[in-house]
């Protein structure tokens, strides 16, 4: 195996830049001619023109040089080491006669800054290969933290809240774990320093035993505080706290039985990964140790699963770096560090369960590990090696330029040329081409049979296989570059899913199938005009989903249905809270016949009459309601999905209510025979309202009448006899209670039975006989005009009969113009006085709207009568026959016609996606008004606005004719 080119060189063959390079010199001698007389050499034959070529590429280093002109000289004459112990004897003097914070602030920044230039410097001169380089920098920051928490512990001594401790805080009950480079010892130039903070709730030596979490949080956030505050003396150490367990619902010290038992439960194969290279650090390292020991089940297992398998080949998939060299991430990029550690710790994983020689927590002696067990060859180890090193060396010259924790290469053409000089090139394409042939290396060399990714998962295009929930950072800047304007925080929502904090996601099963779906379905978004809606919609619903539910599964089988399942949470928030509550609902959409039309109400009633037969109440009930809601979401559907127009939809929900009603009726029936016996008398239920008239909608309730005709002297013929009025009460009573009361399969529908003769004041159940005394001589003009929307959906065909007669006598006698024109105002007085329109699409409250159509339909039926058959009709076709018997003018019958059909539409649209008109915005959100007008053959929002508007002012200009003007209307 060939070895990779090795292009980096040291610093007698860095290129001079002039006269950058005088600028630096000039600047140094003017500075150093202060401190040493022989500053012109500064020492072991490097002059300041060398000093000056090997920092003119970093500002950062050059204001460091300045400021320790002493450690330059010890790092030039290669006593790198020596003077990074003499800093820190220095640093560690500081630290404990330090007296308040700005003394620790300052000493800490002062000790990262000599420790970075030694490195830098040694580096720079080729005085230090990489592996030292490294570990001074751990050790730097192991250092710092052992000594600021020593300072935090004497502080909180002082302040009485802890008891005497020991020197070495052995015993203290709280434990800082380093994990990814630091926990590996190979920490960056400008790293983040990765750690987990954990304390023992029942160990803690504090004077308040009830105060262990609070005060292990405060002393956490007083660490980051010390590390990471910007300062004018600059920066220490920036801490990620972020691989602790579930990081957006835990707090930032957390006990260490909870955190074992996250990790013995829902903890992910990442985090199995990122503790391979855990070692406590500072604290009670007897505690970190401990914590460690017990979690080597949950990081090294005897077996491997598919699951686990599946996790390792995403783990070592890469998105392609599609802008050349320009910005290219030697970390994240194709064939970089990370495809390197990787690699390496995917086969750690595989095999150091039953090998413990494998368990490396460096990934040189990892590799050196695997090779020695044949797992890779001795050359591929070495190769691989080399890369590694020569990567993280060009890694550090980034992030030396400005203590940037960046891994990528510069954006610009200029500021590229200027890197490859400062790594020892002549030339961008020289330092190129040593670049691309090193990373061809690695991608020979970071290949295994057991590991290589499934041809499915490879993909050269920036699209689903590019998305990995489990890389954050890279998560984000996907986000960024798909149009989604809020990033950060669906990647937040996604990595709490990604670590079992919703019901949904708690097995591992669930999270494996969500990390196969999610990446398609994020693409699948970027087409959509608004994908942090579609996100949010999702989010929504997989927050709500039950801890069982297998709609992945369906999902990952059935890749088609995931763009309706979002096209519906999207369009419809209202469904989206019913498929969440009974999410068994979306394996209809499996069945080829879903989006056939429905049958029609005496279909429905058939087929579920002979399905529950012979069932006990409870158990028919329930299948009942189960039958009514898939009726119901898949006509709902159809309509989002445009199969079907809203008067389809209306015709079909009000099928779906006349059937539940008759099945229902049919179990009272059955109830009230078994519990009283039969009774000589016949029942009816009249459909009021949108039932009636078969113009329901998504949300409306059952306006219902229920009518008996029973001979007076009627008794039942059970052991418990009662009398008609009482056994037909009962009965409407158990009919309203079965309809609308939750069981386990949720509510039928709400029931309104206000509209009954004297309204609540009266019965339940009313009797024929009644209801022709009340309407002859007691009701209102607005209650004829209700009852005059009355259907007969269920009961004995006799008294259908009977009772169709008796409301055609009441309603087609013929009203006075006069009359009605006064019932309506007087109407329209009491509601206007009421109503408030809370948007412009609430169409209900507006002038000349919903309302004021309907009363002014229903006070010309009344006012030329012979128009009601029992059959429901809409207001469409009541205005059709009026203009067909020549009873209205054609201009009101069009207006009136063309305000129906569009308040109807309008009506349908908001309540099938909204759930009501009342909250809609102005303007309509993206996804509605894309629907709204699609469904509506709008052009756009404007036209279908104006459309509105004039139609609302016709009806309200015919209903002012119709009250002012009499017969004037009339043709």
């Amino acid at each position: 195996m060939n070895k990779p080119l090795y292009f980096d060189q040291i610093c007698p063959d860095l290129p001079r830049a002039e006269p950058a390079t005088k600028a630096v010199r000039d600047d140094f001698a003017a500075n150093f001619a202060k401190k040493w007389p022989d500053h012109k050499t500064m020492h072991s034959g490097y002059s300041l023109d060398d000093l000056a070529t090997m920092l003119v590429a970093s500002p950062y280093l050059q204001r460091l040089a300045l400021r320790h002109g002493n450690d330059v000289r010890a790092a030039l004459a290669g006593d790198a080491d020596q003077q990074f112990a003499i800093a820190k004897t220095s640093f560690i003097d500081a630290m404990q006669t330090a007296n308040d914070e700005a003394a620790v602030m300052r000493a800490i920044r002062i000790w990262r800054e000599r420790s970075a230039l030694a490195v830098a410097i040694s580096d720079i001169t080729g005085l230090s290969d990489m592996p030292q380089q490294m570990q001074w920098l751990s050790d730097a920051a192991q250092i710092v933290l052992v000594e600021t928490i020593q300072y935090l512990f004497r502080n909180a001594s002082k302040r009485g809240k802890i008891k005497a401790f020991e020197a070495g805080l052995g015993g203290c009950g709280w434990t800082v774990l380093a994990l990814g480079k630091l926990g590996a010892g190979e920490l960056n130039f400008s790293s983040d320093i990765d750690l987990i903070m954990l304390h023992d709730t029942g160990n803690a030596p504090l004077e308040r035993s009830d105060d262990v979490q609070p005060f292990f949080v405060s002393m956490t956030r007083d660490l980051i505080r010390l590390l990471s505050t910007a300062t004018r003396d600059g920066i220490g150490w920036r801490v990620d706290l972020r691989l602790r367990p579930d990081p957006g619902a835990t707090a930032v010290s957390i006990d260490q039985a909870a955190a074992i038992g996250y990790y013995e439960s829902i903890a992910r194969t990442w985090e199995r990964a990122a503790f391979i290279r855990a070692r406590p650090i500072a604290g009670d390292l007897a505690l970190g140790a401990s914590f460690l020991e017990q979690i080597q089940p949950f990081i090294w297992r005897k077996t491997l699963d598919y699951t686990v398998m599946e996790d390792m080949k995403t783990m070592l998939r890469r998105p392609p770096h599609g802008n050349g060299w320009l910005g290219y991430n030697l970390k994240t990029g194709k064939n970089g560090i990370r495809q390197i550690e990787f690699f390496t710790h995917v086969l750690q994983l595989v095999t150091g369960g039953r090998d413990e020689n494998l368990r490396h927590r460096n990934s040189l002696g990892a590799l050196d590990a695997l090779a020695k067990a044949d797992w890779i060859s001795a050359d591929q180890a070495a190769s691989l090696g080399t890369a590694y090193h020569q990567l993280r060396r060009v890694e550090h010259r980034l992030q030396m330029i400005g203590d940037n924790q960046t891994h990528s290469l510069p954006r610009g053409t200029e500021d590229l040329q200027k890197f490859a000089r400062f790594m020892g090139h002549q030339d961008v394409d020289a330092f190129c081409a040593s670049l691309g042939a090193l990373l061809d290396q690695v991608g020979l060399d970071a290949k295994h049979d057991l590991l290589n990714p499934s041809p499915g998962s490879q993909n050269g295009g920036d699209d689903a296989k590019d998305i990995l929930l489990d890389d954050y950072d890279a998560l984000v800047g996907w986000l960024g570059r798909h149009g989604f304007a809020r990033p950060t925080i669906i990647a937040d929502t996604l990595s709490g899913w990604m670590a079992g904090r919703i019901s949904a996601t708690r097995g591992e099963r669930a999270r494996a199938l969500l990390n196969r779906l999610m990446p398609d379905i994020l693409v699948s978004f970027t087409a959509a005009d608004a994908p942090d809606e579609k996100f949010a919609a999702l989010a929504q619903f997989i927050e709500g989903l039950p801890a069982s539910v297998q709609i992945f599964s369906l999902l990952d089988y059935n890749r088609h249905l995931t763009r309706l399942l979002c096209d519906i949470l999207l369009l419809s928030p209202q469904l989206g809270n019913h498929l969440r509550q009974y999410p068994t609902l979306f394996d209809l959409l499996l069945y080829q016949a879903f989006f056939q039309p429905l049958p029609d109400a005496d279909v429905m009633t058939a087929k579920l009459r002979q399905h529950i037969a012979g069932q006990p109440v409870e158990t028919a009930l329930d299948q009942i309601k189960l039958r009514a809601r898939e009726w119901k979401f898949q006509i709902e559907v159809q309509a989002l999905s445009q199969t079907i127009d809203s008067p389809a939809l209306a015709d079909g929900l009000s099928a779906i209510a006349t059937a539940t009603v008759r099945l229902i009726l049919d179990l009272v029936r059955a109830d009230m025979r078994r519990r009283h016996g039969n009774i000589d008398g016949d029942v009816t239920i009249l459909g009021l309202g949108r039932l009636g008239t078969r113009q329901m909608t998504v949300s409306s309730d059952l306006d219902l009448l229920i009518i008996y005709d029973a001979p007076d002297n009627a008794l039942s013929d059970g052991e418990r006899q009662i009398n008609a009025q009482t056994y037909f009460a009962r009965m409407a009573q158990t009919m309203v209670s079965w309809l609308s009361t939750a069981t386990a399969e949720g509510v039928l529908y709400p029931v309104d039975l206000r509209l009954r003769p004297e309204g609540q004041a009266g019965a339940i159940a009313t009797s024929l006989d009644r209801l022709q005394i009340y309407f002859k001589h007691d009701a209102w003009m607005w209650e004829k005009m209700a009852l005059a929307k009355a259907r007969p959906i269920a009961g004995d065909t006799v008294l259908i009969k009977k009772t169709k007669t008796a409301i055609a006598e009441i309603i087609n006698q013929r009203h006075s113009h006069k009359t009605t024109a006064q019932a309506v105002e007087q109407m329209l007085e009491r509601v206007r006085k009421v109503r408030k329109a809370r948007s412009k699409w609430h169409l209900r409250a507006r002038d000349g709207g919903l309302v004021d159509l309907d009363l002014l339909v229903q006070a010309l039926r009344l006012q030329f009568g012979n128009l009601f058959d029992g059959t429901g009709q809409s207001p469409a076709e009541i205005i059709g026959q009026l203009q067909e018997l020549q009873k209205i003018n054609v201009n009101l019958s069009e207006d009136l016609t063309d305000a129906i059909g569009l308040f109807n539409e309008t009506h349908h649209c908001l309540r099938l996606t909204f759930g009501n008109a009342v909250s809609v915005p102005d303007p309509l959100p993206l996804p509605l008004r894309k629907f709204m007008l699609t469904r509506m053959d709008f052009a756009d929002e404007k036209h279908l606005t104006l459309m509105l508007e004039a139609a609302l002012g016709k009806v309200l200009a015919h209903l002012e004719t119709y009250l002012a003007a009499g017969k004037t209307i009339s043709s």
